[in-house]
């Protein structure tokens, strides 16, 4: 016999059976991209556990309809648009966040580019400055923006969405994108040296492919993936199990840390 799951029924448990995340209660949670295939599924999980959810994105409508939808089935949740690479508008998030919940705990940054296609030697300048300003800049400008409001209250968790392509090139995509999550990384241990003395943890979630959440792959990639992922193409939802870990009491002694969340693609 099958039965449909809620995410708080596949929720990871600790070694006494509790529910990881269900201290996140009193939560306030900005997930930015959440319109996405890993955002929507990150909102959804810390929804369930009871946080209250400002989910961001630059496409406001599809935003505004999963809020809508989470308010309905008695969640907290609120929307707002966000363009991650301007600098104003991620301000503006963070103040919305606060009007509407009183506080920030957490910030999840999901929004990027997903992992575009290009050898090095045929990409523009164009192409290189979009991905590194979403890719990279974007969540910048978001983390520092809540930064001063997290000290103030000297708590605060940080959570960056990387990507296994900061460790590993790939015949087919840009490197432009393998330079974004890498910096991602060096943000995440610099930041978390300078943050820790205040009470706010800084991590980052690297996922191996997820399948069809961001950028469409091919049948090819599919089958590549497969073959590559040991323990297969995970969608969404262990990215938003490893997002519940670090923004609870259970991630409160994990820091400057890279998680790597990749069914096996890469070890370390």
């Amino acid at each position: 016999m099958t039965h449909d799951v809620s995410p708080t029924d596949t929720a990871a448990r600790n070694i006494s059976g509790r529910v990881i995340g269900r201290d996140l209660g009193q939560k306030s949670i900005i997930v930015t991209g959440a319109a996405g295939g890993i955002g929507s599924c990150v909102a959804r999980f810390f929804a369930a556990a009871g946080a209250s959810i400002m989910l961001a994105d630059i496409r406001a409508t599809e935003a505004e309809k999963l809020a809508n939808a989470l308010v309905a089935d008695g969640r907290r949740a609120a929307s707002v648009a966000v363009d991650i690479v301007d600098p104003d508008s991620a301000r503006h998030m963070i103040a919305a966040t606060i009007k509407a919940f009183g506080s920030i705990d957490v910030l999840v940054n999901c929004a990027a580019i997903d992992a575009p296609r290009g050898r090095a030697w045929e990409l523009d300048d164009q192409h290189w400055r979009r991905i590194i300003d979403a890719d990279l800049n974007g969540s910048w400008w978001c983390t520092k923006s809540v930064i001063p409001h997290m000290i103030e209250r000297k708590s605060g968790r940080i959570i960056f969405i990387g990507s296994i392509a900061a460790r590993k090139g790939s015949s087919s995509t840009s490197v432009a994108y393998n330079a974004a999550k890498a910096g991602l990384h060096g943000l995440t241990f610099g930041l978390a040296k300078q943050l820790e003395p205040y009470g706010i943890l800084v991590n980052t979630v690297d996922p191996g492919a997820t399948g069809n959440t961001g950028e469409p792959m091919t049948a090819e990639e599919v089958a590549e993936a497969s073959a590559l992922f040991p323990l297969g193409l995970g969608g969404p939802e262990p990215i938003a199990h490893a997002c519940l870990y670090l923004a609870g009491e259970t991630g409160s002694w994990v820091s400057g840390t890279i998680l790597n969340v990749s069914g096996g693609r890469w070890h370390g």
